[in-house]
């Protein structure tokens, strides 16, 4: 009787004479007959004859291909899942892909103890070799991969090959399902996350092919967790093709094409919802974690080539979209690669143009933000118009940006729609990692106002350039300026053409160096007084109705005309003021190391010192400003795609730069001049960057790293409620500070936000409720019946273009 290992040991040889098997000789036969081996052993001498295959009178049911490679951490658990499968009848074909640690030694144990494991050593050829290797040796009826990272469930191959049979033709794969799988961190315990296959597969078992049910094709390959009928895999299938994997070097994501092409040419394939594999997810060593960008784009390229070929239904490429906007995505998303990388947005742009633009439109359950990403990087979410650059205009309006990709689009059509002002839009760019810049430079081919200024670490087109702070990019936007007047807008913000006009209007009559346009006009009194010391002319406000769009204009003023205010009043705008650029460049004027985009304390403080002349204007009820940043959680992590703002994110610090001046300001001996005004505004900043923080270690170490030093120079104890302005900001103060009760003005905040929450929510639901979105609805379902392919995808198209407006 010819043993097992005898008969592995003899494939081994055939497949590569080279291999050298201790304890059996070549013949002499063999070496004037290739095509007859003679193997002499301690017991018998076996001939062979490769042609008729007689060699092998004990055919396994499966073959187990297990390709190794330096894994002798996890190897054992690998192995002994598969030596305790309650079925029996099977071969592990164990290939040491040039290992150099000891996964060889581990292999031979089990090989020694059990003789349906056999080694096969060889020379580092890669993922995809290896496995062909196994292929071409298998001798079993089904044929299975096991990465030796990973390990399998007890029952697995006995439920799989149970499940091979179907009533409507040959079963060509049994697929199952698995776990993601994590090792045990200190304090936890091992961990288990289902995976996307189960979420989204039948819960029962159920046979079909790819063109009845498309569903497996938009997730992982997962290969490893299915069965293949060997015969199919060596031409008895649909296309009479041999199906093997890419021989690329490495692991090189081979399983994708592979996978594409068994499910395509599958008579039929066998759904088990069982999970009987466990992916391990921390293994760092894995083909997991993506080294080269190239990889996910190469194979995109072997499976759309090989669907091309096969002529495949609409419904399989559909989801092979999806599959490639879901490559996309993990690429600048999960992998953290950079899309303003020119050659990544060629590849990104090779996907997106061998797409059918009807299909994209046409997909079932395409997410909008991949849509909306799909349409911004082919330019057909924007229609940007010719417009000549201004030669000398009115007013710059620099954009400060920062991975702004949800909302660049919107923010920027607002400004090209801009046809009244004199203006020029200078974007400036804070390191952002997604493609918010490559859109910024596609309105500035176009409309010649927008002007986009490079960084270095943008300039090497890989996002690794060193990174230019946020106080040196507005020194160059400064520098860059044509206009009369130049305001600094972070590109979350849209400001109204009108309000801009009008405060380029204030700006002209006064001759002011700063202009504040005051949204809530809560200071006229005081800054009345102030004229009428300074022996001003009033403004005649009784002139003014009530609902007038603008009212009177304040000033001029010095900072030390107003010196109770004048540093309050910095930040209460914000970065909505209007600076003269000359008087900018003249003074030197630029932002401060601590400042932030939606701030500017430091600039705005050295301007209003500069300045000469400080006017108000008061547009209360022409205030037009829209912030188009998305501030709800989403569902998706992707960097490029979606700007989520989560309540674990940290934001953007004020309070820094408002410590920084006041130490500006004791240097200058000027703190005692302007010391109210600028207190208010220490506090009015402390309890902005509080509010914003949500997570107990966000509050706990902001007020660890602020508290007692705000306490102390506020000193409210002594100076009491009269001397701050925002009796908000004063009482939630004494909560946090005076009461040691911290949780009472956590409490307060929650039951703010859920009342907002309640009446948004009321809100969503009388509009869905409402006549007008049902009678809505059902005409576009009625098109969808109706209407060609072609028309639903131009409708679709069109709805996103509008909902972008």
């Amino acid at each position: 009787m010819i043993s097992q290992t005898e008969v592995g040991l003899y494939q081994a040889l055939e497949h590569d004479p080279s291999v050298v098997i201790p304890g059996f000789e070549l013949s002499h036969e063999f070496l004037h007959d290739p095509l007859f081996y003679q193997w002499t052993t301690p017991n018998h001498t076996l001939p062979l004859s490769i042609q008729s295959k007689r060699y092998y009178p004990t055919m396994p049911k499966l073959s187990i291909i297990v390709p190794i490679y330096n894994v002798e951490n996890f190897l054992d658990q690998c192995l002994e899942s598969i030596r305790v499968q309650t079925f029996k009848d099977w071969e592990c074909l164990m290939f040491s892909d040039g290992s150099k640690d000891g996964s060889i030694d581990i292999m031979k144990r089990f090989a020694a103890e059990d003789d349906r494991f056999k080694v096969i050593e060889k020379q580092n050829e890669g993922y995809g070799a290896t496995c062909n290797r196994g292929l071409d040796m298998a001798q079993g009826e089904w044929v299975c991969i096991v990465e030796p990272d990973d390990f399998i469930d007890p029952h697995m191959y006995e439920n799989l090959l149970s499940a091979a049979h179907s009533d409507k033709g040959t079963v060509d794969i049994v697929k199952g399902s698995y776990w993601l799988y994590y090792d045990a961190q200190p304090p936890y315990t091992e961990a288990l996350q289902n995976s996307n296959l189960s979420a989204f597969m039948p819960a029962r078992q159920t046979d079909f092919t790819l063109e009845e049910f498309t569903a497996p094709f938009y997730h992982h390959p997962s290969i490893w967790s299915a069965v293949y009928r060997r015969d199919f895999l060596n031409g008895d299938n649909k296309a009479s093709r041999k199906i093997r994997f890419k021989p690329i070097p490495g692991a090189g994501w081979t399983d994708n094409p592979f996978f594409a092409e068994t499910m395509v040419l599958a008579d039929r394939i066998v759904w088990t919802p069982g999970r009987y594999y466990y992916y391990r997810q921390t293994n760092p060593g894995a083909s997991t974690f993506l080294k080269d960008f190239h990889l996910p784009f190469d194979r995109l390229r072997d499976m759309r080539e090989f669907l091309e070929s096969q002529h495949v239904s609409k419904d399989i490429m559909r989801a092979f979209y999806s599959r490639e906007f879901d490559y996309v995505t993990s690429v600048i998303g999960e992998f953290g690669y950079d899309d303003k990388n020119p050659e990544i947005r060629k590849l990104i742009r090779e996907v997106f143009e061998s797409m059918d633009r009807d299909e994209v439109f046409l997909m079932p359950g395409l997410r909008p933000e991949f849509l909306d990403y799909y349409m911004d990087f082919m330019g057909e979410s924007y229609d940007v118009k010719e417009h000549p650059a201004e030669t000398n205009p009115d007013l710059s309006i620099v954009l400060l940006t920062k991975d702004a990709h949800s909302w660049i689009v919107d923010t920027l059509e607002t400004y090209a729609a801009f046809n009244h002002l004199s203006c020029e839009f200078i974007l400036i760019d804070e390191g952002s990692q997604d493609s918010t810049m490559n859109i910024a430079d596609a309105f500035a081919r176009k409309d010649k106002r927008f002007i986009v200024k490079m960084n270095a670490a943008r300039s090497s087109g890989t996002g690794s350039g060193e990174h230019i702070t946020l106080a040196e990019q507005m020194r160059q936007a400064i520098d860059n300026a044509h206009g009369t007047y130049t305001v600094f807008i972070p590109s979350n913000f849209t400001v109204g053409e009108k309000l801009l006009n009008a405060c380029v209007i204030g700006a002209q009559k006064t001759h002011a160096d700063v202009v504040l346009p005051d949204a809530g006009n809560v200071h006229c009194d005081y800054l009345l007084r102030k004229m009428r010391e300074l022996h001003l002319p009033v403004p005649d406000e009784s002139s003014k109705s009530p609902d007038a769009l603008r009212g009177p204009i304040y000033g001029p003023f010095s900072s030390s005309d107003i010196p109770e205010l004048a540093f309050a009043s910095n930040l209460d705008y914000g970065w909505m003021r209007l600076y003269r650029t000359e008087f900018l460049k003249k003074n030197h004027i630029g932002a401060s190391d601590a400042d932030v985009a939606t701030s500017l304390y430091g600039l705005g403080g050295e301007a209003m010192i500069a300045a000469d002349s400080i006017a108000f204007l008061d547009l209360k009820n022409d205030w037009d400003i829209q912030d188009r940043q998305r501030q709800q959680v989403g569902s998706a992590f992707w960097l490029s795609l979606v700007k989520v703002i989560p309540y674990t994110s940290e934001p953007e610090t004020v309070l820094p730069a408002v410590l920084e001046f006041g130490e500006q300001l004791r240097e200058r001996q000027l703190f005692d001049t302007y010391e109210q005004g600028y207190l208010n505004a220490v506090l009015s900043a402390f309890m902005r960057d509080l509010r914003s923080r949500f997570t107990p270690e966000g509050i706990d170490s902001y007020i660890s790293d602020y508290s007692d030093r705000v306490s102390k120079m506020l000193d409210i104890a002594h100076r009491g409620a009269l001397y701050f302005y925002d009796t908000d900001a004063f009482n939630d103060f004494q909560k946090i500070t005076l009461s040691g009760n911290l949780n009472r003005w956590l409490e307060e905040r929650t039951l703010r936000d859920e009342d907002i929450i309640f009446m948004q929510d009321k809100t969503i639901r009388d509009l869905e409720a409402s006549t007008r979105l049902r009678i809505g609805t059902y005409a576009v379902d009625a098109i969808k019946r109706l209407s060609p392919a072609r028309l639903i995808a131009q409708a679709q198209a069109k709805a996103r273009l509008n909902k972008r407006r």
